[in-house]
């Protein structure tokens, strides 16, 4: 199971980086809220940072380098880890531009779709594979992550697929549940799910005004 707090630890991470790039070499758990917008409050930042050991001292905060190497190494960002990824339309496409701009360690090192023209293309030095090769290309990758952006009634398959290939962890963004036994990690993004909740939240705040006016 996936710890809730990596998510945040994640989130300081990416904010100590840039306090860092701006010429910081301390920060406070308040300073790190603000960076985040305020969206982690301070108490929630000592509480996690402190599950980390005493890496920070009272009223003078924590050291950015060391804190941000040991979040690196807390998150496996010491690693290189390579990504193959299955369906490169839309948003195949989009989320390989988002993983290599978000962190270099992070390395989209095979894709693979069915479609005819997108078969043979050229993105970033990576040729777009058949996806009927998919398990000797990634093997001879080296994959350890598999993202999944193919339409649900393909994704079982494809993740079953990319587990007997080797792959040990799938983002699937296909807006099914996939049977995947262990050892391998599945994470389930579904994005019409997210967007619904936002249409929710919406939909009520709109019917409290009207009840209200």
């Amino acid at each position: 199971m996936i710890d809730p707090a990596i998510p945040r630890l994640y989130a300081y991470h990416r904010a100590l980086l840039e306090a860092a790039a701006a010429g910081k070499s301390t920060i406070t758990s308040g300073d790190l809220a603000a960076l985040l917008g305020h969206t982690i409050s301070s108490t929630q930042i000592r509480k996690d940072l402190s599950s980390l050991g005493p890496l920070g001292r009272r009223g003078q905060g924590y050291a950015i380098n060391p804190l941000a190497e040991q979040l690196a190494w807390v998150l496996g960002l010491e690693h290189e880890w390579r990504i193959a990824i299955a369906g490169f339309g839309y948003l195949g496409h989009a989320l390989a531009t988002f993983i290599t701009s978000r962190e270099s360690r992070f390395c989209v090192a095979a894709i693979f779709d069915r479609s005819p023209s997108l078969i043979g293309v050229d993105w970033q030095g990576i040729t777009v594979a058949d996806i009927d090769s998919m398990e000797h290309d990634i093997q001879r990758a080296g994959c350890n992550i598999g993202v999944i952006a193919v339409p649900a009634p393909a994704a079982q398959a494809i993740a079953q697929r990319m587990a007997a290939a080797g792959i040990r962890a799938i983002l699937n963004f296909a807006p099914t549940v996939l049977d995947v036994r262990v050892p391998v990690l599945v994470r389930n993004i579904d994005l019409a799910g997210e967007l619904s909740m936002l249409t929710h939240w919406l939909t009520a705040a709109d019917a409290n005004a009207e009840a209200e006016a």
